[in-house]
């Protein structure tokens, strides 16, 4: 099937990974639906020159916004879908104790419930087209970081999730792949930085002198991440990669961070992990 008959679904598309990776695929062929959360986000996306760029209307945590695209997919898209790019995701960063349980289960709606979701009423489509699944995660979905303790257990989650498909899906050949980027340079460190600035100004005063350092340090690494070398652009064309090999690999690294990571987390005892954590974030020794 060539380029130009073969539908791929992307959800998050308003910026960041999402938008490069729809413009990317429009202009290699493909016909891209692009998700996004508003008319706004839809109209800025929309572009003359690439007819086969569709922005679209969704709400992934919507059974009914889910519905309705998969309807638009089996009236237009005779040939199925051929491949589902989960993309959408949030990360707002606190610490796991201060951390509300609404807060909680909305970083999970998003993050692993809804690429669910897509997954299961994307199926028949995906069936029919010959398609495949890609999942993005994140290098946090391997590792646990401090102060991200929610973003990165909905990640692995998503991981555990997908590995299982990946096995469940063969008898169709419906490959499901996992791409962990490391920090990316994208808004989601200027969501970071209003969620740090808020969570930190609640820290409950006996708790002072063991959080408000962790959240300080937290800050600072987020202002590093808003400058990361590696662009959104990169991102996209690892989906391109993914989208067009023959055989898709299982997971994807993408950053030197993210490979860092990696290396540390399969040759490193966790304790020791622990401790250079600990370290990092200067609460190494106990608060008196």
């Amino acid at each position: 099937m060539t380029s130009a008959r073969r539908t791929v679904l992307i959800t998050g598309c308003s910026s960041g990974i999402g938008k490069a990776t729809a413009r990317l695929l429009a202009q290699q062929g493909f016909r891209v639906l692009a998700g996004v959360r508003s008319a706004a986000a839809a109209s800025e996306l929309a572009d003359a020159e690439l007819p086969n760029l569709e922005p679209v209307l969704l709400d992934v945590t919507s059974d009914e916004a889910v519905a309705k695209i998969v309807q638009t997919i089996e009236a237009s898209s005779p040939h199925g879908l051929y491949a589902l790019v989960n993309n959408a995701g949030v990360g707002l960063p606190a610490a796991v104790e201060l951390t509300s349980l609404d807060e909680l289960h909305s970083i999970f709606e998003v993050n692993t419930i809804a690429p669910l979701r897509m997954i299961q009423s994307c199926l028949p489509l995906l069936r029919l087209g010959g398609g495949r699944i890609v999942n993005m995660s994140s290098m946090n979905g391997t590792m646990a970081l401090p102060m991200v303790g929610a973003y990165s257990a909905s990640k692995f989650a998503l991981e555990a999730l997908s590995d299982t498909l990946r096995v469940e899906l063969r008898p169709w050949q419906i490959p499901v792949s996992l791409i962990r980027p490391g920090q990316v340079r994208t808004s989601i460190f200027d969501k970071a930085r209003d969620a740090l600035n808020a969570h930190r100004q609640k820290i409950p005063e006996p708790l002072k002198p063991g959080y408000d350092k962790m959240y300080a340090r937290a800050a600072k690494f987020n202002e590093r991440g808003a400058k990361s070398f590696t662009s959104p652009e990169k991102v996209a064309r690892l989906v391109l990669k993914v989208l067009t090999t023959k055989h898709p690999s299982p997971r994807y690294h993408v950053g030197i961070d993210a490979h860092g990571m990696r290396i540390l987390n399969a040759i490193a005892p966790q304790r020791l992990i622990d401790r250079l954590l600990a370290r990092v974030m200067g609460v190494f020794k106990r608060v008196e």
